[in-house]
């Protein structure tokens, strides 16, 4: 096999992964980072952009964890079929075992990412900083997988408090090293849209 062709192949694989992972989907938990990032510069006239950029990386990281793993599940449970919208297992343009692969890349990825952010971030509480990613990671995990929220009439729960006051509140501690009880009620309206966005 020549280099133009393995090129070729990579490049295909590359396309197929980032498909995959959804990202027509990241404006949920990104309007999140966003929304955190503008407060933290209303209230506190704070604003890092590395800090910004690596929040971003790691909250799209585990995001897409979260549709691969929901992906993964969903086949493995057998609730995806022919008709379904997601058919990246159903017709093999990946394997469960390469979705797997891809599901740990990212959480590396999202973990990497926020490494950085504990060594930049002005938080004294380094133990809330952690308990809210840990949290979102275990929420992209459980929506479909372990527990499996959403298969038990819980996954919306999960959904809007994700998606919105978790991803903003996670922004404004990294960017301001404090906690506001006010973010999450900011956070509603993006909890609300993208809950509605998940029923259409």
């Amino acid at each position: 096999m020549n280099q133009k062709s393995t090129t070729s192949m990579l490049v295909q694989r590359f396309k197929v992964y980032c498909l995959a992972s959804r990202p027509w989907s990241f404006s949920a938990s990104f309007t999140g980072v966003l929304l955190g990032s503008a407060l933290a510069w209303k209230f506190q006239s704070q604003l890092n952009l590395v800090l910004f950029l690596a929040t971003t990386v790691a909250v799209l990281a585990v995001h897409s964890a979260g549709n691969l793993v929901n992906t993964y599940y969903d086949f493995i449970n057998h609730f995806d079929t022919e008709k379904s919208d997601d058919l990246t297992l159903v017709k093999g343009l990946m394997s469960p075992a390469e979705t797997a692969r891809c599901i740990a890349s990212f959480y590396v990825v999202g973990v990497m990412a926020f490494v950085i952010i504990l060594a930049l971030s002005p938080v004294k509480n380094e133990q809330l900083l952690i308990g809210l990613f840990t949290t979102g990671v275990l929420s992209s995990f459980l929506y479909t997988g372990g527990l499996g929220l959403k298969y038990v009439a819980m996954g919306d729960v999960l959904i809007v408090l994700t998606f919105g006051p978790l991803t903003s509140l996670f922004a404004y501690v990294i960017l301001t090293g404090e906690i506001s009880l006010w973010v999450p009620a900011y956070a509603i309206p993006i909890a609300v849209a993208t809950e509605a966005i998940l029923h259409g």
